[in-house]
């Protein structure tokens, strides 16, 4: 019973002493502060260094000249850079190489190349000439007059840097043609006419390429006008599609001039010219035209009418319709007058027939016209007729020609 009696005060006796002792360390520690407190030294060790280790090359050998070139990555950074350029350069190449390999095994997707015929038909030196001849006549005009097509929009055209000539196109119809895995070229025209001549090489180019690339299908769209030139090279393509509202025929050849005779004899000028040759200076506009320079001029638009006629003949084939044409060249000729049931014989229409009227006497019709007298295949637009004749995965893409450099401009700005 005692000690159970004591066991409370023990524990207090306990905790007053574990008291004391915690508020006597405490006051002797305020009382001797803590740098005074003399501690040991301790001993410093010199720090190890990792002991070093030369890349030893093999003289001669593979792993040499990697662990040289390796050491060069990593010291120099224009090498790893230069490096690192020809891995991705070379890595893109072969990626492309096997996109076309796979393209041509399996030939999916179809792929549709589109090249954009804009502008006139014309030269550099055509448009430089029309320009020069501009100012001789009225220097105080302005050279870029109203665009209605042919020769008068060539200085409008060549402002834009829209001409259309065999040396611009060439290599970018063939590029069209070659692209791996092309199942079609699609020619977009939208040319008012121009050169004969370049219409004329850019159409026996097109038809060699076809010769030449048997599976790569040739379409011709026409976006706003395929006349005269514009329609001479749409006649080298399989089909030509167009829209309704499209402009297309003109097939026929037109040759413009002044005449300034009068305003010289006005203003008191002579001209003279001397030169070794009949034929020489016949049309020259300041004297007046002699018949035989007209003959010549002549007979030598026939000839270039003659040439148009036979590539539309051989390009559209028995798809021409020259009795329709002239049936409708007929009729449009009747006075409003005349009665509906008046219509001409078919020894008439015959007759219009074989001489061109109404098809090849420079006439022109629009899309929906051009289907109904066989110089337009379909009418359509140009990415619903690829997705559906190829389906709706068809890709297509843009080849552009490569703008020519002007030279005469780089000096000046370096100068």
């Amino acid at each position: 019973t005692s000690a159970l009696q004591m066991a409370p005060w023990l524990h207090r006796l306990l905790l007053a002493t574990t008291v004391l002792s915690a508020s006597g360390s405490y006051l002797l520690s305020r009382r001797e502060p803590r740098h005074s407190v003399i501690q040991s030294p301790q001993r410093r060790l010199p720090p190890r260094r990792a002991p070093v280790r030369p890349l030893v090359n093999p003289p001669n050998s593979t792993a040499g000249t990697l662990n040289a070139a390796l050491l060069a990555l990593a010291t120099n950074w224009l090498v790893y850079e230069r490096f690192s350029a020809f891995i991705i350069h070379t890595c893109r190449n072969t990626l492309n190489m096997l996109t076309a390999w796979c393209t041509r095994l399996f030939n999916y997707p179809p792929r549709a190349v589109v090249v954009h015929l804009k502008g006139v038909i014309a030269t550099e030196d055509e448009v430089r000439n029309e320009l020069v001849s501009r100012a001789m006549v009225a220097p105080e005009l302005s050279p870029v007059p109203q665009v209605s097509g042919g020769e008068s929009a060539l200085s409008s055209s060549k402002a834009r840097g829209e001409l259309i000539n065999l040396a611009r196109f060439e290599k970018t119809l063939s590029r069209a043609f070659m692209t791996p895995g092309c199942r079609v070229v699609a020619l977009l025209i939208d040319s008012p006419g121009g050169s004969p001549a370049q219409s004329s090489l850019l159409y026996h180019r097109l038809r060699a390429l076809r010769a030449r690339h048997p599976r790569v299908k040739l379409l011709a769209f026409v976006e706003d006008s395929a006349a005269s030139g514009g329609y001479y090279i749409a006649c080298a393509a399989d089909e030509i599609i167009a829209d309704a509202n499209s402009i297309v025929g003109s097939i026929g050849v037109i040759s413009r001039g002044f005449g300034f005779v009068q305003a010289l004899r006005k203003k008191g000028v002579e001209r003279r010219v001397f030169a070794a040759g009949d034929a020489k200076g016949g049309l020259d506009p300041y004297l007046p035209i002699r018949t035989k320079a007209l003959a010549k001029q002549k007979r030598l638009l026939d000839e270039l009418h003659s040439n148009f006629i036979s590539a539309v003949r051989e390009g559209r084939g028995d798809r021409l319709k020259p009795e329709a044409a002239a049936l409708l060249s007929y009729k449009t000729s009747l006075p409003s007058w005349a009665p509906s049931m008046f219509m001409a014989s078919n020894a008439t229409i015959n007759r219009l027939a074989s001489s061109g009227v109404g098809l090849f006497d420079g006439s022109v019709y629009s899309g929906a016209t051009g289907v109904e007298l066989g110089l337009v295949d379909r009418l359509g637009e140009m990415r619903s007729e690829l997705q559906r004749r190829f389906g709706r995965a068809v890709r297509i893409t843009r080849i552009e020609p490569e703008m020519p450099i002007d030279y005469s401009r780089l000096l000046r700005w370096l100068l």
